[in-house]
C-alpha cells in the first residue's frame, strides 16, 4: 500500500510537473504569436503611414503642378512675358514645378509609369516602341556619311541618363562653350530669326520672302546719332534713337506696299508666347496715328525683351546665348495672297537627316496632334484625362494633311534643310495649306524644341545619341558657322530637288530654266 501510494504520488508529481511545463509552453507560444502579431501590426501601420505620406506628397505635387500650370497659362492673358518671368523668379514655385513637370514627363521612367495607368496608354506606349523599331533602320541608313557640321560634333553626351531634354541641354552647353572658346555663333541658325531666314533664302529653300531686315550696325547707329545732332548729355539712349529710326523706316516701307497683310518679326526673339510677330492688316494700320502708336509700343517692348526658357532645364545656356543677340526687325511679305484657308503649321523633327514625325502646333482645329510616317494622325487633347495619360485617338480634322499628299514635300524639305545646316537633330516648322500640297514653305526651325512628343520622346533621344556613339557621319568644316553656310539661291532647287516642280518653290522655277 505504501509502495502503491508512493508510486501514485510520484505519478501525480510527474503529471503536475508535466502539466506545468505544457502550460508554460503554451504561454510561450502565445507570447511568441503575440509578439509576431505585434511586429506585423507595426510593419503594417508603418506601411500604411508611408503609403498615406506618399499619397499626400503625390496629391500635393499634382495640385501644385496643376495650380502652377494654371497660373502660368492664365497669366499669358494678363501679364507680359517679362512680368511672367519676374513672378516666376520671385515665387520660385512655378519655375520649379514647371521644370519638373516638363522634364519627368518625357523621361523613359515617367512614360513607363504613365503607361501603367490605363489600357489605352499601354497600347500607345507599345505602338510608339514598334514605330521606333520600324524607323530605326531608316535613321541608321541616313546616319551613314551624314554631312555633320564640325561645330555640332563636339557635344558631350549625358553620362547617366539620355532623355530628349537632356540632349537639348547638352547641346546648349556645347553651343555656349563653342561661343566662348572659339567665337562660333551657330546658335543663330535658330535663335536669330533673321539670320535663319537669310540662310533659307541664300540656299534656295522654300520659305516666305521678306522685304527688309532692320538691324543697324554700331557704325550705322553712330551715324544716325551724328545726323540727328544728339550729344552725350541727351537723355535719349543710343538704343532708343536706333529704335525710333527703325520704326520710322518700317513705316515708310510699309506705306509703299500694295499687298497685305505684312508681318513685322522680331529678329532676336524665338519664344512663341512672347508674341514677337505683329500683323499689319492693311495700309490704315500705319497711316492712322493711333494704330501706329500701338505698333510702336509693341516694338519698344520687343526691342527690350530677350527670350527666356525659365521653365526648361536648358534655360541657363540658351538664355545666355539669346541675351547676346542684337535686337532687330524684319518686314515679311504675305504668304499666298488672297488665300481662303487658314494655314496650319506642322513641326517636323529631323534626326540625322531623317524626318521622324510631325507635330501639328497651330491651326483651325487646335494643336497637339502627331503625324507619323506610317500615315497615322493622332490627337491627345480631346479631354484632360486623355491629355494627362497620353491616350491618342485618330484625328479626322487633320487627316487631310495625309490624304491630300502634303507629306512627301514636307518630309523632303525638312530633311534637306537639316542636311544643308549640317545639324544632327533639329525641328523644321512648315506651313501647309489645305487644298494646295505644292504651297508648303519653311517658316522656322528650332534647336531646343519644347513640343510635346509624348511616347516618342525616349526613342528620339536614343536615335540622336546613337549617331554620336556610332560616329558614322562625315564631319564637314565649311569655314563658317552653320547659319552662314550659303551655297546660292538656286542650290536647293537645282542640286537637291533636281528641279522637281513638286518639291521646289514657285519662285525657284525660273532659276531651274536658266
Amino acid at each position: 500500500l505504501l509502495l502503491s501510494t508512493g508510486r501514485t504520488q510520484l505519478n501525480f508529481s510527474s503529471s503536475s510537473s508535466s502539466s506545468s511545463s505544457v502550460g508554460r509552453g503554451n504561454d510561450d507560444q502565445l507570447d511568441s504569436k503575440h509578439g509576431k502579431f505585434k511586429a506585423q501590426s507595426q510593419i503594417l501601420r508603418k506601411g500604411c503611414c508611408l503609403l498615406k505620406s506618399l499619397s499626400l506628397l503625390m496629391f500635393t505635387f499634382v495640385v501644385l503642378s496643376f495650380v502652377s500650370a494654371l497660373i502660368h497659362e492664365k497669366s499669358k492673358w494678363i501679364l507680359t512675358m517679362k512680368q511672367q518671368e519676374e513672378y516666376a523668379s520671385k515665387l520660385v514655385l512655378p519655375a520649379l514645378f514647371d521644370r519638373a513637370k516638363h522634364y519627368y514627363s518625357q523621361t523613359e521612367t515617367g512614360l513607363y509609369l504613365r503607361s501603367l495607368s490605363s489600357e489605352a496608354s499601354k497600347r500607345d506606349f507599345d505602338r510608339a516602341k514598334r514605330y521606333y523599331e520600324e524607323q530605326k533602320p531608316f535613321v541608321l541608313q541616313s546616319m551613314e556619311g551624314y554631312p555633320l557640321h564640325a561645330h555640332f560634333s563636339t557635344i558631350k553626351l549625358p553620362e547617366s541618363h539620355v532623355s530628349f531634354h537632356d540632349m537639348i541641354k547638352a547641346r546648349g552647353d556645347m553651343l555656349l562653350e563653342n561661343l566662348e572658346k572659339y567665337g562660333w555663333e551657330d546658335y543663330k541658325i535658330e535663335k536669330d530669326k533673321c539670320a535663319m531666314f537669310e540662310f533659307l533664302k541664300h540656299n534656295g529653300l522654300p520659305c516666305i520672302d521678306w522685304l527688309k531686315i532692320y538691324r543697324p550696325s554700331a557704325d550705322k547707329v553712330q551715324t544716325i546719332v551724328s545726323k540727328m545732332g544728339i550729344n552725350n548729355e541727351s537723355k535719349l539712349s543710343s538704343s532708343s534713337i536706333t529704335l525710333n529710326f527703325v520704326t520710322s523706316q518700317i513705316r515708310e516701307l510699309v506705306r509703299k506696299q500694295d499687298e497685305f497683310p505684312l508681318y513685322i518679326k522680331s529678329c532676336h526673339i524665338t519664344t512663341g508666347a512672347a508674341k514677337s510677330v505683329r500683323k499689319i492688316q492693311n495700309i490704315s494700320d500705319v497711316n492712322s496715328e493711333s494704330s501706329w502708336k500701338v505698333i510702336v509700343d509693341w516694338a519698344k517692348n520687343m526691342w527690350r525683351y530677350r527670350s527666356n526658357d525659365w521653365e526648361r532645364i536648358w534655360a541657363d545656356s540658351f538664355n545666355n546665348l539669346c541675351s547676346r543677340i542684337k535686337p532687330g526687325f524684319m518686314v515679311q511679305k504675305p504668304w499666298k495672297v488672297g488665300r481662303q484657308e487658314y494655314p496650319e503649321e506642322i513641326k517636323v523633327e529631323v534626326i540625322w537627316g531623317r524626318a521622324y514625325l510631325a507635330f501639328v502646333s497651330t491651326g483651325k482645329c487646335g494643336g497637339d496632334s502627331i503625324i507619323l510616317r506610317d500615315g497615322s494622325v493622332m490627337k491627345y487633347t480631346e479631354s484632360l484625362g486623355q491629355n494627362i495619360l497620353h491616350q491618342g485617338t485618330p484625328d479626322d480634322c487633320y487627316r487631310w494633311i495625309v490624304d491630300e499628299g502634303h507629306l512627301p514635300r514636307v518630309w523632303f524639305m525638312a530633311e534637306s534643310a537639316a542636311r544643308l545646316m549640317g545639324i544632327d537633330a533639329i525641328r523644321i516648322d512648315v506651313f501647309v495649306l489645305k487644298g494646295d500640297p505644292m504651297a508648303s514653305v519653311i517658316n522656322e526651325d528650332s534647336l531646343s524644341s519644347g513640343a510635346e512628343y509624348r511616347w516618342h520622346f525616349p526613342h528620339m533621344a536614343n536615335l540622336w545619341a546613337l549617331g554620336h556613339k556610332l560616329k558614322k557621319y562625315r564631319i564637314i568644316d565649311p569655314g563658317v558657322d552653320s547659319h552662314k553656310w550659303w551655297r546660292g539661291r538656286d542650290f536647293y532647287s537645282s542640286h537637291i530637288a533636281n528641279c522637281n516642280e513638286s518639291l521646289i518653290a514657285s519662285q525657284s522655277k525660273m532659276l531651274c530654266k536658266i
